[in-house]
């Protein structure tokens, strides 16, 4: 005998238990999180800071009705918890892979700063859907040439002459090209990194032998490119957003971020080592440019300004952005370039280089409405150690521990060096950065103005 089932009278009749449970959920919190978590993934996914993620997260809930929401922000994903009339939702989400973008971090600030006081979510996902369908501002063909000749201007800053400079630009141009492309095979990005440095020194070398040989002589200036052919993979955004995230104390974003720029570094040194240990070439360092002295001033400026460009169109800058970085780099490294000469520790004229390129950046950002860390992350690159990296990693293959430890701490002091310069040109123009409390007065720039007007009076 079948006993008929009994249809409890607490449950509505013919409604499905996915229905109901459906009912029961906070719908209208739901879109609102979800509205805010992916303007912070897209952020993230640019390459920013975590202060600035949390920026535009918080500008877009304020203007979808949150008042408070909480982001845990790491290198490749966010925990967002949000609140609203008694009701919490939690939600995580990441990114697939690092990268940058410097065209959408601006625009994601600049619709940050335009956002209504109030709109609804369709809206603002609108807004997002815009600034995801942009397309790269510079053609692949165009980039090519570029990076190449930001590799080449580098070479000149590390002294190497023309011969050098002849060398590395056809070596980093198709070094380049391979890199993008398997990186749009998605294979392992260190992988793809150590594969493209080992490439762009390989090619540097035959196309040195070239040059040697139609020339009759080899160059006592070939050391000087050996790392330039691969220096356009220096992982300048995270490891300068690592910095400024550390500076802030904000460690869940910055150790990250720090240690994966360090796999990234170690990567292109393992790289280009593998090649140099190859070939048996000599990674010394090599004496400064010789010739006369406003040719070679002349040289060493436009290399500062051409290797900045390019880096910044690079990382997908706009070009009124990154000519401002390369007049900000033009400046910035000329007193780092003259304390050098008149014989000053390479961390000291460092620190002085990127403070002063990080007050310039700060300046131009001020007159000109840019965001500072687009164009503060491929100034400074200027100063990025690489020759040192590289020459620590062999000097410890040649069982030479005192000159790898010595070049080892060159190149761990000039990083610290450049983060602090960095970090400290930040503080005097940005509240944010100079206080902890969450509605700062002003810069500390303008604090110091106040005090010392108060002081006359």
């Amino acid at each position: 005998m079948t006993v008929p089932e009994v249809q409890s009278p607490t449950e509505p009749p013919n409604l499905d238990e996915h229905e109901h449970e459906d009912a029961l959920e906070p719908r209208h919190l739901i879109r609102r999180s979800d509205v805010i978590l992916r303007a912070g993934i897209m952020m993230l996914g640019a390459g920013t800071s975590g202060l600035r993620v949390r920026e535009v997260m918080q500008a877009v809930a304020r203007t979808v009705g949150i008042r408070k929401i909480l982001a845990q922000v790491t290198f490749t994903d966010i925990v967002l918890t949000v609140k609203r009339r008694g009701t919490f939702r939690t939600q995580v989400a990441e990114i697939p892979a690092p990268g940058v973008n410097a065209h959408r971090i601006a625009l994601l600030m600049d619709l940050a700063h335009s956002l209504p006081e109030r709109a609804t979510v369709a809206e603002v996902d609108a807004m997002l859907d815009d600034v995801a369908q942009q397309r790269p501002l510079y053609p692949t063909w165009l980039l090519t040439l570029l990076v190449a000749l930001a590799c080449g201007s580098i070479t000149v800053l590390t002294n190497g002459g023309w011969r050098e400079v002849l060398a590395v630009l056809p070596a980093a141009a198709l070094a380049y090209w391979l890199h993008r492309t398997l990186t749009g095979l998605q294979l392992n990005h260190l992988a793809v990194v150590m594969t493209s440095a080992a490439t762009a020194t390989g090619l540097y070398l035959v196309f040195t032998r070239l040059l040697d040989l139609a020339l009759g002589a080899p160059s006592p200036r070939m050391a000087a490119g050996l790392i330039c052919a691969a220096i356009f993979l220096i992982p300048g955004f995270p490891l300068i957003t690592a910095g400024l995230d550390l500076t802030r104390i904000d460690l869940l974003a910055g150790v990250p971020r720090m240690a994966y720029a360090a796999m990234v570094l170690l990567a292109i040194t393992i790289g280009v080592w593998v090649m140099v240990t190859l070939s048996g070439v000599s990674p010394d360092p090599v004496p400064a440019l010789e010739g006369p002295v406003a040719v070679i001033w002349l040289a060493l400026l436009a290399s500062s300004f051409f290797a900045v460009f390019g880096w910044a169109t690079m990382f997908n800058s706009p070009l009124k952005m990154a000519v401002a970085s390369g007049v900000a780099a033009l400046i910035g490294n000329v007193p780092r370039l003259l304390l050098l000469q008149a014989g000053v520790k390479p961390p000291v004229a460092t620190f002085v280089g990127c403070f002063l390129m990080g007050l310039l950046c700060a300046l131009a950002a001020q007159l000109f409405a840019l965001e500072k860390i687009i164009m503060t992350v491929p100034t400074i690159l200027v100063s990025i150690p690489g020759s040192a990296a590289l020459r620590t990693l062999i000097y410890f293959d040649q069982a030479d521990v005192l000159q790898a430890m010595q070049n080892g701490v060159q190149t761990v002091l000039a990083v610290i060096a450049m983060v602090a310069g960095l970090s400290g040109a930040r503080m005097l123009t940005d509240p944010e950065w100079a206080f902890t409390r969450s509605d700062p007065p002003g810069t500390a720039w303008h604090l110091v103005g106040r005090m010392f007007v108060r002081g006359r009076h």
